[in-house]
């Protein structure tokens, strides 16, 4: 839709419904919507990448190097495929850049600590090392800590 501002300030300068058309190159009818009192001064119409712009990113947020097509199978988009991209390139470097970030910080987190032991372990006529995985407790008490 026009600029709605500038309808109403021509019609306010006196201009007419058609005069105002023909300046704008809309029709009569867009010009007496956008002059009706009810009408926002704002018109934007709900695009389909709007409805799907979070499923789209959240596809990006998990799998930032997906294709287009992959994208519109996992979202189930139903508009053009051109739209569907547009919306993808738009939203992929911000994706990009979690994904940097992600590789270079480090992962912060509960670690377990604990201890390994290695003992005498037979197979056969051979004999290896054996290892105990366990709580750092283990290793601290004598009585449970393997030979």
């Amino acid at each position: 839709m026009r600029d709605r501002r500038d309808i109403r300030a021509r019609r306010e300068g006196g201009a007419g419904i058609r005069a105002i058309a023909r300046e704008t190159g809309a029709s009569r009818n867009a010009v007496r919507r956008a002059l009706d009192a009810d009408a926002a001064l704002e018109y934007s119409r709900p695009s389909l990448a709007d409805e799907y712009r979070e499923a789209v990113r959240e596809v990006l947020h998990d799998y930032p190097r997906i294709f287009v097509s992959q994208v519109a199978e996992l979202v189930e988009w139903p508009g053009s495929r051109r739209s569907l991209s547009d919306l993808v390139g738009e939203l992929r470097p911000g994706a990009l850049e979690r994904e940097t970030e992600d590789l270079t910080r480090p992962v912060v987190g509960a670690i377990a600590v604990g201890t390994i032991t290695y003992g005498p372990m037979t197979v056969g006529r051979l004999t290896l090392g054996s290892i105990h995985a366990g709580p750092e407790e283990d290793r601290l008490d004598p009585a449970r800590t393997p030979l």
